[in-house]
């Protein structure tokens, strides 16, 4: 798959470039100058949406495990997960196997694994739930570009990806299915139906404070929009952000979002009435933000990957006692 994942690189960063050059690099790049102080206004906003999503991490967990792990590991599990998704081509999945790690051992692999599990459930509907949302609520009057027959099969597409989300949440948890049912995946899907039988109000806290977290990120795009001298409307902005999320699940397998964050945040302007190179000019400012909170979770990663390298070598069996295995929390994470 490495051919293809190189494909895909070259035709995102090939986009950017036509897109650049047939809007004026001038013009494009004086837009992202302007902007200045106004990274200094969104970057700090990543805060709030990692907040919700940490919160809803936490009511992933049983409530006697949830209790008892503090809050800044579950941030710092999220943007390091967040960073390594964001960063390699594994369609938003490699992350889920650094969450557990980040965590340390605040609680038994079975129960740190079984949360991720539940979480990247949780979120995925949630996701779902905001898309199908904004389409019925929000964007019904400015779709202005679609008929309402295709403005139907969009809202049918999301119910049909909501449908098919929950049966697989289905599949995951139930003992009957044959799906997961292999070592610490078995282990996994059982402390997940489990939880999913004995905590359906905790899930569906979990799913609303996922959905709360994909709705911070209209405020970004009204600050976005507000530095780069655009006075939109705060419904206008939620708009923004439905388009958004459609076109990142569309191109969720897109490493790093390479030319579909320009290329999408450029359409959606043109739908919505705005000028193109101000669209243009969003998606740069949005990537530079990712980029930045990418990074900061992929150096997040690292530290914690060394520390627990670092932990395992020293609490490694002596010559004396060759036969003495790892502490449980100790060891290493095998999905």
């Amino acid at each position: 798959m490495k051919w293809l994942e190189r494909v895909i690189l070259v035709a995102g960063f090939a986009t950017i470039g036509y897109l650049v050059w047939k809007f004026n690099p001038h013009v494009v790049f004086t837009q992202i100058r302007l902007f200045g102080w106004g990274f200094a206004a969104v970057l700090p906003l990543q805060f709030c949406d990692q907040f919700f999503n940490s919160q809803a991490w936490r009511f992933c967990f049983k409530p006697q495990d949830g209790r008892r792990i503090p809050l800044y590991k579950l941030f710092l599990g999220r943007v390091a997960g967040d960073g390594v998704n964001y960063l390699t081509p594994s369609g938003s999945v490699a992350g889920e196997f650094i969450r557990p790690m980040v965590l340390g051992d605040v609680a038994s692999e079975t129960v740190k694994n079984s949360s991720v599990f539940v979480a990247k459930f949780s979120q995925s509907i949630a996701q779902m739930i905001f898309i199908l949302g904004g389409i019925i609520f929000v964007l019904d009057d400015r779709l202005s570009f679609l008929s309402l027959r295709e403005r139907k099969y969009a809202t049918l597409a999301a119910l049909g990806m909501l449908m098919f989300l929950c049966v697989a949440l289905y599949l995951a948890a139930s003992p009957k299915s044959m799906f997961f049912t292999k070592g610490k995946w078995r282990e996994a899907k059982e402390g997940m139906a489990d939880y999913l039988v004995s905590h359906p109000f905790r899930f569906s806290t979990s799913l609303m404070l996922f959905v709360v977290g994909y709705s911070a990120g209209a405020l970004e795009a009204f600050v976005i929009c507000h530095f780069l001298g655009m006075h939109i409307a705060a419904v206008t902005a939620l708009a923004i952000e439905v388009l958004s999320n459609i076109v990142d699940a569309v191109f969720f397998m897109v490493p790093a979002k390479v030319g579909t964050q320009e290329a999408g945040k450029t359409a959606i302007f043109i739908w919505l009435g705005f000028p193109a190179a101000k669209g243009l000019a969003f998606g740069l400012i949005r990537h530079i933000r990712e980029l930045t909170w990418a990074t900061a979770g992929f150096l997040v990663f690292a530290w914690k990957r060394r520390q627990a390298a670092a932990a395992i070598k020293e609490a490694a069996p002596s010559s004396q006692d060759p036969g003495a295995p790892f502490p449980e929390t100790l060891q290493p994470i095998d999905f």
